[in-house]
């Protein structure tokens, strides 16, 4: 494949200035939100779910997670393994992200409100490995699916880390993600010496917002996905949306300490 990937390099360098210029406390697992926090329209404790579902990576992974060509991989992959989704990379070239991408089998729809999570483990050994200016992330995505090529509107959300330059949790909101930039990116400086978090992504189906949690703590103020966001999708009460995994290495591959993924979770309201 010839696809121009996203690169993180120019918010991995902003965070770096941040960290830099701010006193960090690495005893303390608690994070810092550079975003203005904003109320999500729905309350999710008010409602009840009519659909949830787990999975614990105890089961075969592909009846849960497939490779799909909506969403192909580049040289990267999320195996099975000891019970966790488990993160590798490599290729020779390593200038652009490589970058796994895994379709859950169920999607999520337009018209009712949801929530995904999903438990990731970025082990600190990436904290000063991997190279300069390596970086390395795991996540979960919300996606709009095509009926054919590649899907390219994508709100991904990572927790990852950079060589040197600290860690984080970022929501990116890509109009396409085949060749441009994020429209825009919301994140949270993370502590050096924290290396498992929750992440959900919510929608509020009241006001078609996309929101990112980092232990049930919201980064940014979340994205509409209708005529009054950043980015319109288009999308009408009888359309789904794809979920799914994710994970990426840019500037280094992972060949050991893999990043890994545990017990994926969704609940339709």
């Amino acid at each position: 494949m010839n696809i121009l990937k996203i690169s993180l390099l120019g918010l991995s360098l902003v965070l770096t200035s941040v960290l830099i210029s701010c006193e960090k406390d690495d005893d303390n697992d608690s994070t810092t939100s550079s975003q203005p926090q904003q109320a999500n329209t729905c309350d999710f404790t008010l409602l009840t779910a009519s659909a949830t579902e787990s999975y614990g990576f105890n089961t075969p992974f592909s009846d849960q997670f497939t490779q799909s060509s909506r969403w192909e991989s580049e040289d990267a992959d999320i195996a099975l393994v000891n019970e966790k989704g488990q993160l590798t990379a490599n290729s020779n070239n390593t200038s652009q992200a490589l970058e796994a991408w895994k379709l859950f089998r169920v999607q999520m729809p337009y018209n009712k409100s949801w929530e995904i999570m999903i438990d990731v483990n970025l082990p600190l050994y990436w904290n000063s490995n991997g190279g300069r200016d390596a970086q390395v992330g795991a996540g979960i995505f919300v996606g709009k699916p095509v009926t054919s090529g590649q899907s390219s509107k994508v709100y991904e959300c990572n927790m990852a880390v950079v060589n040197g330059g600290g860690r984080f949790v970022q929501a990116q909101l890509i109009a396409n993600r085949l060749g441009e930039d994020p429209i825009d990116v919301q994140h949270t400086i993370l502590t050096q010496s924290k290396e498992m978090s929750t992440l959900k992504i919510s929608f509020c189906a009241e006001d078609k917002m996309l929101s990112l949690f980092i232990d049930n703590v919201i980064v940014g103020k979340g994205q509409r996905i209708d005529s009054k966001g950043m980015d319109n999708w288009n999308l009408s009460d009888s359309d789904v949306m794809d979920v799914g995994i994710m994970g990426f290495a840019e500037n280094t591959v992972i060949t050991s300490n893999p990043p890994t993924l545990d017990n994926f979770k969704y609940s339709i309201y």
